[in-house]
């Protein structure tokens, strides 16, 4: 099992990312929310030049944010600035869309933004469907080596439902789901291997990411004085105690994190 953390992008998040390495955390997932967070790939550049063995992830990127020859260029060029440590971690969108009053995007626009980006990754030459419609493209100079191609990024598709799990298994992508509560995320990984079983893949080999959100407290603070938010489901409000009270383990994860956060926190007030 390997353990990471998720970020709510800022220019300066590499300092927690380093601090993340330092204690022995295996990822770090940026997220692609503009109006909210920094850039999502400024950021993680940063991290990659400060870092040497933390894995770094779209966490996720949203498809309408850039067209898919961009994103493609963006993951390789941090690709080569942190060789075999990028992660492609890719969604229909929800809070970045909303930030500009627009739905999640649907799976078949999510499955088509995916099939480009890959394809270019890979050297390969694929048709997109751009302005004026559809050209065949690819990149024109990899053999300068101002990008990297060579080393794979693996596929991570955020699917909180059942549609989007099957889009997974078809893919043969890892998954990445958000842990409401430990029952609801037991139900989910259930239907994740059994989509994994029905695309004729070994739920064995499946990887999946599991987010767990929490808020970090000062020193002393009663927790009974911050309730939860109204317009948020209670699944939402409880996520962070619920998760942390299934085992001392992942107390002890959850109290890591705090001290990452508080850590660097510290330093940047310094």
């Amino acid at each position: 099992m390997d353990f990471g953390i998720q970020l709510a992008t800022s220019s300066h998040s590499w300092k927690v990312v380093k601090r993340a390495e330092e204690f022995g955390f295996t990822h770090a997932w940026f997220y692609d929310t503009q109006l909210l967070n920094a850039d999502m790939f400024v950021a993680m550049a940063a991290a990659a030049m400060q870092t040497s063995r933390i894995r770094l992830g779209t966490g996720v990127l949203i498809p309408s944010n850039r067209i898919a020859p961009v994103a493609a260029g963006a993951l390789a060029s941090l690709n080569a600035l942190a060789p075999g440590r990028i992660d492609f971690g890719v969604g229909t969108g929800f809070t970045a869309r909303r930030t500009m009053g627009l739905p999640a995007i649907t799976l078949a626009r999510l499955e088509e933004y995916i099939r480009v980006v890959q394809g270019l990754l890979k050297g390969e030459l694929v048709e997109w469907r751009g302005e004026k419609g559809t050209h065949k493209i690819r990149f024109l100079n990899p053999e300068l080596n101002l990008i990297n191609l060579d080393d794979p990024i693996p596929l991570h598709i955020s699917a909180f439902g059942q549609r989007g799990r099957r889009v997974t298994a078809r893919l043969g992508a890892r998954w990445m789901t958000a842990m409401r509560s430990a029952q609801s995320a037991i139900a989910a990984i259930a239907d994740m291997r059994s989509a994994w079983r029905e695309a004729g893949r070994d739920p064995g080999t499946l990887y999946a990411t599991a987010f767990g959100g929490g808020c970090v407290l000062a020193e002393g603070s009663d927790p009974s004085a911050f309730p939860p938010r109204r317009n948020l489901r209670p699944s939402s409000t409880h996520t962070a105690r619920s998760t942390a009270d299934t085992s001392p383990l992942t107390r002890a994860i959850f109290r890591t994190t705090a001290a990452i956060s508080c850590s660097c926190a510290l330093r940047s007030r310094s």
